[in-house]
Parts: C-alpha cells; structure tokens; sequence
C-alpha cells in the first residue's frame, strides 16, 4: 500500500498545532532525560521489604507501570499491580510498596488513592511533575522523583517508565537493566523515529495509519512482553485519533472473543485486526494464536501483524509502543483532527470540579 504523505504533511501543518508528532518523534531524547533522572532518584530510595508493588495511576501516568510489569515480566522478584481507581482494596495494602505516578500532580484518582494508603505505615514514592501530589508528599516527608512537565501525560511516557523500571530494580525487586541494553534501545528508538518521521509513501507507521482510517481497530497481542504495549497503542488511538479502539490478549480471546465475530457481518469488514507478536510469545502460545488469527481473519477486514522487532526486551517493547504511538497521530491527521486537545476529558473533569 502506498500513502500520499503529501496530503498527511499538508495536514500536519494545519492541524498539528500543538507539535504532538515533534514530542513523539523527540521520544529518544526524552528516554535520556528519564534515564537519568531515574537513576539518579532511585539511588536515594531507602530499601523496604514489601511483598508487592502498587502503582496508582491513571491515563498516560498508568501506562507506564504496565510497562514495566510487561518489561521485567518473570524476573519481576514481586508481583505489581496498577491501581486505576480512587479506592485501594483493603487486601493490596498489607505488605504493599506504593508509587503514585500523576504526570500534573492533580490527577483526582490518585489523589483519592493517595489519601486512602496516607497514615497506613506502608512505604510510598511518587512519580510527578508537581501539582497538590508533589505537595503532599512534601508534608508527609514521602520521596518524590520530580519530572518535567509541560506536556500531555501520554507524550511523557518515558517519565512514567524509566523512574519506576530503575526504582524497581533499586530496591531488588527486579533484575538491573545494563546499560548496554538501554544503550541499544536508544539506537534502535533513535533510528525508528527517523523513520516513522521521514517523509515517503513507504513510512510503515503511515501506511499503517492509512489502514486503519475508517475502521475500528482491534489489537491483539500475547499476555508476555507486548501485553502493555496493546493497551497502549488502543489509548493512543483514542486520545490522539479521537477513535474508539479495542485490545484483547492471547490465549485468553481464544477462549471467547474467538465467538464474537460470528454476528455482526454488516460492520466486520470494517474491522481491522493489528496483532503484536514478540519472539518470546512461546511456541504454544504462538501456534494458538496462528490458528485464532487463521480463523478470525477471514470474517475481518483484515489483519496486520506487528513484530517487537530485534535486539533485547527493552529494545523490543519500546520499538513496537513507539511505532503506535505514531500511528495514532498520522491516523488523526487522516481524520482532520488536531491530535493533542481532549475535549471529552476537559468536559469530564469540568462537570466534576
């Protein structure tokens, strides 16, 4: 398939007014700014016995504990949990470390979360770049690692990732990551977003965004590396593209979806199937999900594979988050919207207030 990226760059210059396609492609910088303030943080963090992780977050401040839970998967020491909500259940308390990650630091959920673990005697960090969070930590002498603000949440991904993954790692409850391994990821970032930048009808990020114009997009993935990586390529596509998106995990959609697609002839051609595939997906895990995909393909408008790529786990789960996130702002500039404003959540949070 070949993209007229003329009428994508005409279109970028008019509705891209805010630079969301220059923060996506700086993201390599931002991984150097991260890495640093990460591991500079994590090194000042005293070391607790806790027999879990709790990160309480929401939105583009979430993504980024499951991306680290996705990332250490096995070598994780300890199980962590993303709290999404404004209550923390009773039963994560109990032996919990928590990290409360809001990109502004006024994020209500996490605020709530906050308030609900304050007083219980269990060890707390934060992730943010100020607001009331930043203030609150400061009254109750709880460690902030402070990051810069000044941009949606989802475009400060990095923040949320590299501060938590060194944090994790600190306190021995997850492997070290070498910095040869970051070091190749940053290449391979380095590299990829170049690409997906770089003006051509071949831009794989493009032709992939020119595919999923006008239909709803399923993406699937294995419950390994990727599984964090699913979600969010679904968020980014509701928030940059203004269009609703699905995800579903392998083996599980085997075992239900896999029926759901018997009904409904009149929309599921305008569905397309993007299935993220990672080399350590397992070989039985991968053979059931080439047969689900040989059975559910015929009934979609198509399906697309996407591979983590080469290299190491970090290189693998950055490169193919990354190649999603530029997929949804191509995708908004295909839909003739500005990809930064979110004016259903402002609405939300204004009927709130």
């Amino acid at each position: 398939m070949v993209v007229d990226f003329d009428n994508l760059e005409t279109r970028r210059s008019t509705l891209d007014t805010s630079g969301m396609l220059d923060l996506t492609t700086a993201f390599p910088s931002q991984m150097d700014d991260a890495w640093g303030i990460g591991s500079e943080f994590a090194r000042s963090v005293e070391k607790t016995s806790a027999s879990r992780v709790v990160v309480c977050g929401m939105g583009g401040s979430a993504i980024g504990g499951d991306m680290v839970r996705s990332f250490f998967g096995d070598s994780l020491r300890v199980p962590v949990f993303v709290n999404r909500s404004y209550e923390v259940a009773p039963a994560l308390v109990d032996g919990g470390l928590f990290i409360f990650s809001s990109y502004s630091g006024n994020t209500g959920e996490t605020l709530s979360a906050y308030d609900a673990v304050r007083g219980s005697g269990r060890p707390m960090l934060a992730i943010t770049g100020g607001g009331q969070l930043a203030e609150r930590c400061k009254e109750d002498g709880v460690p902030v690692c402070s990051i810069p603000g000044g941009m949606p949440p989802r475009a400060a991904i990095a923040y949320s990732f590299f501060p938590l993954m060194h944090t994790l790692s600190a306190l021995g409850l997850a492997t070290e990551v070498a910095k040869e391994d970051y070091d190749e990821a940053h290449a391979t970032l380095g590299t990829l977003c170049q690409s997906y930048r770089a003006a051509g009808p071949d831009n794989h990020a493009a032709v992939l965004a020119d595919e999923l114009h006008g239909k709803l997009a399923l993406i699937y993935s294995g419950s390994g590396l990727l599984e964090a990586v699913a979600r969010r390529w679904v968020t980014q596509i509701n928030e940059n593209s203004k269009s609703l998106a699905h995800f579903a995990l392998l083996p599980e959609l085997a075992h239900n979806e896999i029926v759901g697609w018997d009904a409904l002839q009149e929309i599921r051609s305008k569905i397309v199937v993007i299935h993220l595939v990672d080399r350590d997906d397992g070989e039985m895990a991968s053979k059931q999900a080439e047969i689900a995909i040989e059975i559910i393909g015929p009934h979609s408008g198509s399906v697309m594979e996407v591979a983590g790529g080469e290299g190491g786990r970090l290189s693998r789960i950055l490169s193919a988050m990354i190649l999603g996130d530029f997929v949804s702002v191509y995708l908004a500039f295909l839909n003739d919207v500005d990809p930064t404003p979110v004016k259903n959540i402002d609405t939300l949070k204004k009927r709130l207030r």
